[in-house]
């Protein structure tokens, strides 16, 4: 009998944790991807990296101001996304005979114009042209569920199908910061078209399944194990994609493309060591820039004229010069 008992209180039990795992898998996937959810903005941004800082956030405003006059040139283009949502971005058109272009991809709950119109501005001025969209369930563009770089892959992929429509002979660099970055990387595993030669990686992270299982250390100290095998399997009902199939180290076993790695040292949302795993996934050419005391995205801060100096040093030599 006091071996049923204890057979019984341990089904219980078990109960109790998986109901209480599949809640809280239910709780991350919709937080992280559900368009229009603030627990990011007002709770989740602070909480996964808490060395955010206002003066951060200050420069970034600053630098997206200066860029407004740029802005205000761009010419609004929308695009079919494969699953037929309507995707918008803007053109910069320096020079129309100019083949030289960069496609800035911005970063998670984040718009073109806040992440990329500084960045854009900076391309332009070196006489790139330029196209910055807003991902799916970002800014202008439709979607309710954000990608997290994984759905985003093949909207990129559209873009760069458009962008060489109407300018066919284009020679493409794709430059991205952090759930932009990793977008990129995403792309990469796939057949891209042989205008894209190569790419700018800012504060990229590893994998979608890796990032939720940090944000959920975040929100919980109950065991991860089973909460994450829920979140992985609600995903792809929910958000119609595995945590673990999103995967850029994956994608990059196959990329043959240079890349350029920017990573700071003091970032805490996705730390330094991704940028390491990603320089020994890819198949390709790579360089590493690290930034030291920068925290996430901030090494274009930190450190503007290293960072752009190593970036046009990238372009120059590992890309314009093999064309």
């Amino acid at each position: 009998m006091i071996m049923l008992y204890f057979i019984l209180v341990i089904v219980v039990l078990a109960i109790v944790f998986s109901v209480i795992s599949y809640s809280y898998a239910k709780k991350l996937i919709t937080v992280g991807v559900q368009r229009g959810h603030n627990w990011y903005e007002t709770t989740g941004h602070l909480l996964m990296d808490p060395s955010a800082s206002e003066i951060v956030e200050t420069k970034r405003q600053q630098l997206e101001e200066s860029a407004e006059l740029f802005w205000q040139t761009g010419v609004t283009e929308t695009i079919k996304s494969y699953d037929g949502l309507k995707l918008v971005g803007k053109w910069f058109i320096t020079d129309r005979r100019q083949k030289n272009w960069v496609i800035c991809i911005h970063d998670y709950r984040s718009t073109g114009k806040r992440d990329m119109s500084f960045i854009g501005k900076k391309y332009a001025e070196q006489g790139f042209n330029v196209l910055i969209p807003d991902l799916r369930a970002h800014g202008e563009s439709e979607g309710e569920i954000i990608g997290m770089g994984w759905l985003d892959r093949l909207d990129l992929i559209a873009w760069i199908k458009q962008l060489m429509k109407e300018y066919p002979e284009a020679s493409i660099v794709l430059h991205g910061g952090s759930m932009g970055a990793s977008t990129i990387m995403m792309a990469s595993g796939e057949k891209l078209p042989s205008s894209v030669k190569g790419f700018i990686l800012d504060s990229g992270y590893v994998s979608v399944y890796a990032e939720f299982r940090y944000m959920l250390s975040k929100l919980t100290s109950f065991p991860k194990w089973l909460i994450m095998r829920y979140a992985n399997s609600y995903a792809q009902k929910y958000a119609g994609y595995s945590l673990k199939q999103a995967s850029a180290t994956r994608q990059l076993g196959s990329n043959h493309l240079p890349l350029l790695i920017i990573h700071g040292e003091h970032d805490y949302f996705v730390p330094v060591e991704a940028a390491y795993t990603v320089q020994n996934a890819t198949a390709g050419e790579k360089e590493l820039l690290l930034v030291p005391n920068a925290e996430h995205l901030a090494p274009v801060l930190n450190e503007p004229k290293t960072y752009w100096a190593v970036v046009f040093s990238f372009i120059d030599e590992r890309i314009l010069a093999g064309q």
